[in-house]
Order: C-alpha cells, then sequence, then structure tokens
C-alpha cells in the first residue's frame, strides 16, 4: 500500500475553480496536471479543474505551487477558430446541454506545448451532451501571452476507435433502477512524440481499460474536415471495473497510469501501473491508501512524475488539489 511521503505540499493563494460574473470559487474539483522540465529549480505546469472554462498556470518549486495565469480555453461560446467539425448530440439522455465548463479532465506536456482535454463524454448527473466539453486545447506560452489552439477531432477518434467507439456519447451512470452503463469519457492524457494518447475511464471489457491514440499533427490541421487518419485502441489489463484516471509519459517513453473506479459508489482502489504503450503490456506499482480526516472523500485524480522513484498525486473533493508526494519503484 502507497502512503504519502511527508506533509501535503503547499499550494501559494490563487488556485481559481469554476470562475463566474461574480465571484472565482476555490479549486475543489482538481483533475489534472502536467509539467515541463525542471529549468533552474522550478518546473512550469498546468493543472485544471473540472468545474473550470480553461487551465491554469502554476509553479512547482521545492514542495511550493504557486498559481499563475489562468487560460480561459471555451469562453462563453464556441471559439469560432476551433478547427474539425463539432460532434453531435450522441445517446446522452436528456440530448443538447448548455455549452459552460469545460469540464476538463487532464492536461499532457510534449515540448514546447501543453495539452488540455475535456471528458467528451455526457455529463455524469444531467445525462447532457456539453459542446463545452468535446475540445482538446494545445497551449503554448512565451514572453507575450498563452496562444490557445482548439479542435473537435478528438471525438472524432473516439467515435471511430474500434471496441470503444461504440460507448461514445453514451450516458455515464445508470438511471434509477436500470441497468449499469458505461459511456466513453477520457479522463487521462500524454503525448509522446507525435502521438497523443487518450486514456479513458470508461468503458472497462472484461477487465482491461483503454488507451485511444492518434497522431497529434491532424487533430490541429486547418479547417472542418473530420478527423481523416484511423486511431488504435489499446488494452489495458487494468482489473475488474478501474478504468484510467491520468496518465503520464515517461523520459523512456512509456506510461504510468493512475487506475480508479469506472463509476462513483464501485468500491475499486486507485493504483498505480506502469504500461508499454507499444504493447499494451501493464505492471502494477501498488496501490495508493486512501487518506484519512478531513481529506477522506479524496479521489486521486492526477500525476505527474518528479523523478527517479518519486511522483506526485493531486485530489478531487479537497481543497487546491491536496499535493502529495509518493515514493513509487518504477523498474
Amino acid at each position: 500500500m502507497l502512503q504519502p511521503v511527508g506533509q501535503p505540499y503547499a499550494v501559494a493563494e490563487g488556485l481559481a475553480g469554476e470562475i463566474t460574473k461574480k465571484k472565482t470559487k476555490p479549486a475543489e474539483d482538481i483533475s489534472g496536471i502536467a509539467c515541463a522540465p525542471a529549468e533552474a529549480g522550478r518546473r512550469n505546469c498546468v493543472v485544471v479543474d473540472d468545474e473550470a472554462a480553461g487551465a491554469q498556470f502554476v509553479t512547482l518549486q521545492g514542495t511550493t505551487l504557486t498559481p499563475g495565469a489562468v487560460v480561459d480555453i471555451v469562453g462563453r461560446k464556441p471559439p469560432t477558430t476551433t478547427v474539425g467539425a463539432p460532434p453531435a448530440t450522441g445517446d446522452c439522455t436528456l440530448g443538447q446541454g448548455a455549452y459552460r465548463e469545460m469540464d476538463g479532465e487532464a492536461v499532457a506536456y510534449a515540448a514546447p506545448d501543453f495539452y488540455v482535454t475535456g471528458s467528451h463524454g455526457c455529463s455524469r448527473r444531467g445525462r447532457e451532451f456539453k459542446l463545452s466539453t468535446a475540445i482538446l486545447a494545445r497551449l503554448r506560452a512565451d514572453a507575450t501571452g498563452t496562444r490557445v489552439e482548439t479542435t473537435y477531432r478528438l471525438g472524432d477518434a473516439l467515435r471511430n476507435a474500434d471496441t470503444v467507439g461504440a460507448y461514445f456519447l453514451k450516458d455515464l451512470e445508470p438511471r434509477e433502477g436500470g441497468k449499469p452503463l458505461s459511456g466513453l469519457n477520457v479522463e487521462g492524457l500524454a503525448v509522446i512524440g507525435d502521438t497523443l494518447y487518450a486514456g479513458l475511464r470508461a468503458p472497462v471489457i472484461d477487465g482491461r481499460a483503454f488507451l485511444v491514440s492518434v497522431p497529434v499533427a491532424p487533430l490541429f490541421a486547418p479547417g472542418d474536415a473530420p478527423l481523416d487518419v484511423k486511431p488504435t485502441t489499446i488494452p489495458l489489463a487494468l482489473g475488474a471495473e478501474a478504468g484510467i484516471r491520468d496518465l503520464t509519459a515517461l523520459p523512456d517513453g512509456r506510461l504510468l497510469v493512475l487506475s480508479g473506479p469506472t463509476r462513483n459508489g464501485l468500491s475499486v482502489p486507485y493504483g498505480l501501473f506502469l504500461a508499454d504503450p507499444s504493447s499494451g503490456k501493464v505492471a502494477a506499482l501498488g496501490t495508493l491508501a486512501p487518506l484519512d480526516g478531513d481529506d477522506s472523500r479524496a479521489k486521486p485524480e492526477g500525476i505527474v512524475r518528479l523523478g527517479p522513484g518519486r511522483v506526485l498525486v493531486v485530489f478531487d473533493s479537497v481543497l487546491n488539489g491536496g499535493p502529495r508526494e509518493y515514493a513509487v519503484a518504477i523498474p
């Protein structure tokens, strides 16, 4: 059982959750993190809160996270510059919902860009399709600001993927007295070389969770045409009802996988796995011990490698993500 090392990391004031016209809510739904390599002891990172309309830069130095600029990705209406074509409503029970939060679920880094993805699924409680959640963004920051590119084409990849495509835009949770469902939704993201990997929380079929991989370039190619390449579906044997909750790329091209329950209310532990995306082979690294006390409701949602044998995990349902370091032997 993996226990946190030392005390939670400190988070300076200013980490934002949902931003409305009247106020900025506290960040209590952190769902992803990715960091660039260290420069002079500091790492530039991006975190995402699934109730927000975008993402936020943070600086990691030592054991302190310092919030920086907020990047509004989806805005109050669909960006006119988004490439590809918006997906149809699909089979979400209540159809089209309001264009609102991004439902950002994961962040990836591949120099010099960060990538942020929405869930690309029906809303969990409302069973609606919100176009604002069906966007993948690429962020590049420099001295003049942050350039934001957005695309709808990750939805094309998910819809056309073998095995899992039939679950795209299906309800995520069963209705009262109904049969459990497992509609597709994205909660992990990694970019290795010129390939993007989307990690699916659901569906899980016969104990196998899934990655969907696709080349980066066609996702962001100019124009309104749909994705013109075939995605690849990669099964990962993580266990019954254990889906992918986050991904982070390792220097050797393998993936560190954070796993957890496919649906709310399941007694499935959160675990860490090492995965080779070229073969689909996985190795279990350990199970995360539940947090206690005031943080007993915390759900591990994001992971980033700190260095050899060290990872940082951030949590949903905890103020500012409750970041904690873990020692993990990675063969």
